[in-house]
């Protein structure tokens, strides 16, 4: 499927997805009232690509604007369209505790889980990394 690129995130839609639905499903801010290019309300700037109308909208769009509710993407696009409040506090706290969401990678924990439990293989995995870290840095923890 199709990468949609915004200002601040990238996804891929899913099969028979629209446009306005794959925004709405990662937590873009969109407005929209039909749902059907009828009102035009869901209207964004379309900076690279192209779209496919699914039903050709009644709402006027300019050469440089969209309409995500009745469309899909051609190949990859990029839109002029910023995440709602909510999603962008959750992704600037990932950025900040990054450790947090790559502690245990999948592989780590299937590689290890096939002789110990699963809090055994985390320690592990935990007790490991801090021990590279520290030698990084020459500290002498363990």
């Amino acid at each position: 499927m199709s990468v949609v690129s915004t200002r601040e995130s990238s996804f891929r839609l899913v099969q028979y997805e629209t446009l306005l639905d794959g925004l709405e499903r990662t937590g873009h801010d969109v407005e929209y009232q039909c749902k059907s290019g009828y009102c035009g309300m869901c209207r964004v700037k379309i900076l690279h690509g192209d779209v496919k109308y699914l039903e050709q909208p009644l709402a006027f769009v300019a050469f440089d604007e969209i309409l995500p509710c009745c469309c899909i993407p051609v190949a990859d696009v990029m839109l002029d369209c910023v995440l709602r409040d909510e999603f962008r506090v959750e992704l600037d706290q990932q950025e900040l505790f990054p450790m947090q969401q790559n502690l245990f990678t999948e592989q780590e924990l299937a590689h290890d889980s096939q002789n110990k439990s699963p809090a055994q293989t985390k320690r592990r995995i935990t007790r490991d990394k801090a021990k590279r870290t520290a030698s990084e840095f020459s500290l002498d923890l363990f």
